[in-house]
């Protein structure tokens, strides 16, 4: 755990003095001129070609055989230098469990401080952008629009935590290309996280703790499609990458396809992956989610999922019902329960969250 957090300190150390160094280098007679903040889409310096923005999440749980919980889960800081066109800098700093409340008591003792993106992008031409660094692994939708004000559940489905790390290191060719009235966006990437990541091989899943299963690639290469068509309502794309997990012998292939669909009141998604796991059996699974607008800015949400993990030797079924409510854009209200057949994976219960984009 202290190589851990030295590990993680150090990723923050050198994004927090990326975003300084850039702040020092691009400073002006009036830093502020021409500054203005509008929420949901954050602080904009224009004399620094800086941009500072986030989101924050409060979460509460009530789930099977643990403590109901109250969790300032989140709190996320993005730095965007753009000092031209072509050129742009991005880092996303995540304070995560700031202030804990449990039948305890409250506690600050598991504050983690994370980078969860750091790259840099060189636009060569309209239609391709050259990224490197650490950034979202593009395959499938949930995992790259994660961010809890930016999805309709407080949980994450087990397909989009277990098929494949959360995260990469190393570079990646994408861009986005006309079709007609429509767009064909594309993504090439490679991993080197086994040398290029500090923090390689602690990384945690989002919901649970799962030994024997790692949540880091070692080396990956990968690639996305994604289609946008029928007005840009509707999304289908399909994924593919090889790679080997950090502390997990074999070597990996995964496929997926996810879709979506936005029609009046109703919103329809889904995902579904296969992963060839070499050395055990294989992993499938994938869910099917309907959002329907109630009233005003109230929504419904079902989902239902199905996942079996070769590595972990384990099946499950899992639904979810919920209700979401944004009264605007950057503020989420969700409540939902969720109730399944394997509970040390997806224990049963209530979960609630609060969270802002600012």
């Amino acid at each position: 755990m202290q190589s851990s957090a030295r590990w993680r300190r150090g990723w923050t150390g050198l994004a927090l003095a990326l975003a300084g160094a850039l702040a020092t280098v691009t400073a002006t007679a009036n830093p502020l001129a021409n500054a203005r903040y509008e929420l949901g889409r954050g602080l904009q310096l224009p004399a620094l070609a800086l941009t500072f923005a986030g989101y924050a999440a409060v979460r509460a749980q009530h789930l099977e055989h643990a403590d109901a919980r109250l969790d300032l889960r989140d709190f996320s800081v993005f730095t965007i230098w753009q000092p031209s066109p072509r050129w742009q800098a991005f880092s996303e700093i995540e304070f995560e469990h700031l202030v804990v409340v449990d039948d305890r008591g409250p506690t600050a003792s598991d504050i983690e401080v994370i980078v969860e993106r750091l790259y840099v992008d060189y636009a060569a031409t309209d239609t391709l952008t050259v990224r490197a660094g650490r950034y979202l692994t593009p395959f499938g939708r949930w995992n790259q629009v994660h961010a809890e004000p930016l999805v309709w559940t407080v949980s994450r489905p087990l397909v989009t935590q277990l098929t494949i790390p959360d995260h990469g290191t190393g570079a990646a060719l994408l861009g986005s290309v006309a079709l007609g009235l429509n767009t064909l966006d594309y993504t090439l990437y490679v991993d080197d996280s086994a040398d290029l990541d500090p923090v390689n091989g602690v990384a945690d899943f989002e919901d649970f703790d799962l030994p024997g299963l790692s949540n880091d690639f070692r080396h990956a290469g990968g690639a996305q499609l994604r289609y946008h068509f029928f007005g840009d309502r509707a999304e289908l794309a399909a994924s593919w990458a090889s790679y080997a997990f950090t502390d997990t012998p074999g070597h990996m292939h995964a496929f997926g396809v996810d879709g979506l669909l936005r029609w009046q009141r109703l919103e329809l998604s889904g995902e579904f992956a296969w992963r060839d796991n070499s050395e055990f059996r294989n992993d499938r699974g994938g869910f099917v989610q309907a959002v329907v607008r109630l009233v005003g800015q109230l929504h419904g949400i079902g989902r239902v999922e199905h996942y079996r993990s070769g590595i972990l030797d384990r099946e499950t079924s899992r639904a979810t019902l919920g209700l979401g409510w944004r009264p605007l854009p950057p503020l989420n209200f969700k409540l939902e329960y969720s109730a399944g057949d394997a509970r040390d994976l997806a224990p049963d219960g209530v979960q609630m969250s609060f969270s802002l984009l600012f």
